[in-house]
């Protein structure tokens, strides 16, 4: 989006369900969004704008995904729990800063990890251990499950993964730490910023 370019800065001064003002250093500017699936906007917030479509934001929704399965075996998990602080913690590394910060929806593919199926006798019963997760995920989910020695496969199988269609594409503006994740957004410029600096006036020589 070259808007981001244009302003590399602003200050959030309305929201509303399908659209937020922005004031930047010259102008302001109406944000309407389509398709908004997840968000966080707080009015009278700013900080640096810039768009992206690559972001742990748009991992759980940009693109195929793939359930981590437990295979079924006869043998119990020595230490469940360690096993599940390994997996968080990961998890929370590939999130970042947002791990703690967005809230907890659908969207978000760090609160698909099924916590509660982690229990001593997975092994035996089988199971979902990452549910519907983004596939960088999952491998790294998948080799922390291997060094505990539980077998994991995933479903789709991996040879399946470069056939999967892509979901829609999503679009991510950034305003510090605002965000809107939604297809598609339209800018128009609703009038000039009144508190701009004028531009600087030279007397004519008399």
């Amino acid at each position: 989006m070259q808007f981001a370019q244009l302003y590399p800065y602003g200050l959030i001064r309305y929201t509303q369900t399908s659209f937020l003002e922005l004031v930047t250093a010259t102008e302001v500017h109406r944000i309407d969004f389509i398709g908004k699936i997840s968000w966080h906007l707080q009015r009278g917030t700013h900080g640096p704008v810039s768009v992206h479509y690559d972001h742990p934001l748009l991992q759980g929704v940009q693109g195929p995904a793939t359930t981590l399965m437990a295979r079924a075996t006869t043998r119990y998990i020595t230490d469940a729990s360690t096993l599940v602080a390994d997996l968080q913690e990961n998890i929370r590394v590939q999130a970042g800063e947002w791990y703690g910060f967005a809230p907890g929806t659908w969207a978000m593919w760090w609160h698909r990890l099924q916590v509660h199926n982690i229990v001593p006798d997975l092994t035996r019963t089988g199971g979902i251990i990452l549910n519907s997760a983004p596939f960088a995920v999952a491998e790294a989910a998948a080799a922390i499950c291997a060094r505990h020695k539980v077998e994991t496969y995933f479903a789709p199988p991996r040879e399946k993964w470069s056939a999967l269609p892509s979901a829609a594409s999503y679009q991510l503006p950034l305003i510090g730490q605002n965000y809107v994740v939604a297809r598609k957004f339209f800018v128009s410029t609703l009038y000039g910023n009144p508190s701009a600096k004028p531009s600087p006036r030279f007397l004519k020589k008399s």
